[in-house]
C-alpha cells in the first residue's frame, strides 16, 4: 500500500519536475511518510519509473557539402576584392649613442659645528701687599741661590770643640762648649799644633769638595746663584738679628769674570789708600772722596775715566767668552 501510495503521489508531481528531481522528489515523500525505508518493491518501481520517463538520445546533424553554383559566387566574390597594397618597409631607425650619464656632484659633507662652550671667567688677581711681594722675591732668589757646601776654613779650635762634641755622650751642645773653651786653652802647643794640622786636612778636604760642585754648574748659572745671593742679602738684612744666612754669600769661582773698574773708583781706592782718612767712618770718608771728584776738572778726570773704559773692554771680551748670554757689560763712570 505503501508503495502504490508513493507512485501516485510521483505521477501526479511529475508533470511538474524534471526527470533529475525524481529522486529528489521520491526521498522527500517517503521521509514525510512515517520515515519509512524503501522496500525492494518500491526501489523497483521507482527504477522503472525513472526509465520509462527518461528523454531519447538526439542523433548528430549530418553536414550538406555546398553546390558547384555555390561555389562559382564565392570565387567571382573573391576575385572583386582589390589586392592589397605592398607597403615600403622602412628603414630601421639609428639609435642615438647612449649619454654617458654625467658624473654625480659631491656634496660636501657638513662640518659638524662644535657645541658653544661657555665662557671662562678669569680669575682677577689679587693685588699683593708690600709684605707678600718681598716674600715672592726671597722664594724665587733662594730657588736661584744654590746651596753649596760649606767651604769655610776650620781653625784648631773647631777640630777640638767638634771632638769635644762627640765625646759628651749626647750632653747640651751649650754645656759642652762651656767645657771645652778652658780645657783648649790648657793644651800644650805641641797638641795645639796638631789640632791646627788637623783643621788644615779638613779645610783642603771641603775646599776641593767645593770646587768640584762648582763644576757642575756652568758659569751663568753661577753668575745668576750670585745675583739671587745680592738680593738675598738686601732683603734679609732690613730685618736681620745677627749674621745672615750661609746661602747669602758670594760664590767665589775662578771662572767668573772679574767687574771692571770704573774711572770713579778708581778715584775712590787712590785716595783711601793715600792715608789721608785714617780715623775717619766709611761713610763720611765716601762723601768726602765725592765733594773731591767733583771738584776734578776733566782733564784730571781723564786718566781714570780713559783706564775705566780699557777695564770695560776687557770685561766685555773675556764675557763674550765665558757666558753664554750677553753679560750686562757696566761702563765706565
Amino acid at each position: 500500500m505503501l508503495a502504490r501510495g508513493v507512485l501516485c503521489r510521483l505521477a501526479t508531481d511529475a508533470s511538474k519536475t524534471s526527470t533529475h528531481d525524481l529522486a529528489r522528489l521520491l526521498q522527500r515523500t517517503i521521509l514525510a511518510r512515517n520515515g519509512l525505508v524503501f522496500s525492494r518493491v518500491s526501489k523497483a518501481a521507482l527504477l522503472e519509473y525513472r526509465r520509462s520517463y527518461a528523454t531519447a538520445a538526439t542523433t548528430p546533424r549530418t553536414r550538406t557539402k555546398p553546390t558547384a553554383t555555390v561555389k562559382k559566387a564565392v570565387k567571382k566574390a573573391a576575385a572583386k576584392k582589390p589586392a592589397p597594397k605592398k607597403t615600403a618597409k622602412r628603414a630601421p631607425a639609428k639609435k642615438a649613442p647612449a649619454k654617458k650619464p654625467a658624473p654625480k656632484k659631491k656634496v660636501a659633507a657638513k662640518k659638524k659645528t662644535a657645541p658653544k662652550k661657555a665662557p671662562v671667567k678669569r680669575r682677577v688677581r689679587k693685588e699683593l701687599t708690600d709684605e707678600e711681594k718681598e716674600k715672592k722675591v726671597v722664594r724665587e732668589a733662594k730657588k736661584a741661590a744654590l746651596r753649596a757646601p760649606t767651604a769655610r776654613p776650620l781653625s784648631a779650635y773647631n777640630v777640638f770643640f767638634s771632638e769635644a762634641v762627640k765625646a759628651s755622650g749626647g750632653k747640651a751642645v751649650v754645656e759642652t762648649a762651656k767645657e771645652a773653651g778652658p780645657m783648649f786653652k790648657t793644651l800644650t802647643p805641641a797638641e795645639k799644633e796638631h789640632y791646627n794640622h788637623l783643621a788644615n786636612e779638613e779645610t783642603a778636604r771641603k775646599q776641593a769638595e767645593y770646587t768640584a760642585w762648582l763644576k757642575t754648574y756652568t758659569p751663568d748659572q753661577i753668575r745668576d746663584a750670585n745675583t739671587a745671593r745680592a738680593v738675598l742679602r738686601r732683603t734679609l738684612k732690613k730685618n736681620a738679628k745677627g749674621r745672615l744666612p750661609p746661602y747669602t754669600l758670594r760664590l767665589h769661582d775662578d771662572r767668573q769674570v772679574k767687574r771692571p773698574t770704573t774711572g770713579y773708583m778708581l778715584f775712590l781706592g787712590e785716595r783711601t789708600t793715600s792715608g789721608d782718612f785714617k780715623g775717619i767712618a766709611v761713610p763720611d770718608r765716601t762723601r768726602l772722596v765725592s765733594q773731591e771728584w767733583k771738584a776734578l776738572s776733566a782733564s784730571e778726570k781723564k786718566p781714570y775715566l780713559d783706564e775705566g773704559a780699557e777695564n770695560s773692554a776687557t770685561y766685555k771680551r773675556e764675557a763674550t767668552k765665558t757666558y753664554s748670554n750677553k753679560p750686562a757689560v757696566q761702563t765706565a763712570a
